[in-house]
């Protein structure tokens, strides 16, 4: 009955919110009203995607804000109430954004349509990763999330983006096809061009605090070595950080890499305790352009493992 309750109060919230957004203005739209449809997306590198396929046609809404986690963030009765005034929601999928289902009913927008771009991805299973599990005490799902760190997954995440827009704004479709053909060709230049440079280093380690670099490291041809999992939650086991101490110093490895936007904590003590030095990366999730970052992440990387 509570229950209940909590879920009408919510509910009239959000109804009440969304007649007196009605009541105002659109949502915004690109500068000279050039914008077709107005979407709403979920965390920075699914709004990077449909920016790039949309263009000056699409306007986005990112839901979860600079410095927020996307897994732990929940959307408030204001978030709701914008979610009630679009058609398309985009999100990465995989458990990024576990709270997605719960505000799509709560916006009360029978119309609201469930983007996934992760759909057609070559994904990671979990517990393919070395010396990571899902039994965190939280409902994960069976594949890593952190998939936009792959230029072959972010074709796919594009593609996902350009069939949704072009069944939402058909006379626009050629404009979307255009724009996904060209973000393609620079994709595919840049992951030429970079697996060539890495070639030489197949199988090197890639070490850092927090797994989130497995379809990176795939592309590349490194072997990731973390100490937390994908989603880093909880403490790591002594066992697990001496493991990696140990392997660190075996393999003469002189660079660790953190997130810019995590906690450096883990890799840090990883960095003292073995005489490396750390490097922060961009993952991307919370800022950050697609290519550009991760070419500047790709020559950190290079950097690292040349002799």
């Amino acid at each position: 009955m509570k229950k209940s309750l909590t879920f009408s109060i919510a509910a009239l919230a959000v109804s009440l919110l969304a007649a007196g957004c009605a009541a105002k203005e659109a949502p915004e739209t690109p500068a000279e009203g050039k914008s077709v449809i107005t979407v709403a997306t979920s965390i920075n590198p699914v709004d990077q995607v449909v920016k790039i396929v949309g263009g000056d046609l699409v306007s986005t809404w990112k839901i979860v804000p600079e410095g927020s986690e996307a897994h732990d963030f929940e959307p408030t009765i204001q978030d709701m109430g914008k979610l009630s005034q679009v058609n398309l929601l985009f999100i990465n999928g995989l458990d990024m954004e576990p709270w997605v289902e719960k505000a799509v009913e709560n916006s009360g927008n029978g119309k609201l349509q469930l983007v996934d771009l992760s759909t057609g991805a070559d994904l990671i299973p979990l517990e393919a990763e070395e010396g990571h599990t899902v039994d965190d005490g939280h409902d994960h799902g069976e594949f890593d999330p952190h998939l936009w760190l792959s230029l072959d997954a972010l074709m796919v995440m594009a593609e996902n983006a350009e069939k949704a827009l072009a069944e939402a704004a058909p006379d626009h479709a050629a404009e979307f096809a255009e724009n996904l053909r060209t973000f393609q060709e620079t994709a595919q230049g840049l992951k030429a061009e970079y697996q060539e440079k890495f070639a030489p280093y197949e199988g090197k380690a890639f070490v850092t605090g927090h797994a989130a670099f497995a379809y990176l490291t795939r592309e590349l041809g490194l072997v990731q070595k973390a100490v937390e999992g994908p989603f880093q939650e909880g403490e790591p086991t002594p066992k697990t950080l001496e493991e990696l101490i140990s392997f660190v110093k075996q393999e003469g490895i002189k660079t660790i890499f953190l997130e810019e936007q995590a906690s450096p904590k883990v890799s840090e003590t990883l960095a003292r305790e073995t005489g490396s030095t750390t490097v922060a990366i961009n993952t991307l999730e919370a800022e950050g352009e697609l290519l550009s970052t991760l070419k500047e992440t790709y020559e950190k990387i290079l950097k690292s493992v040349q002799p």
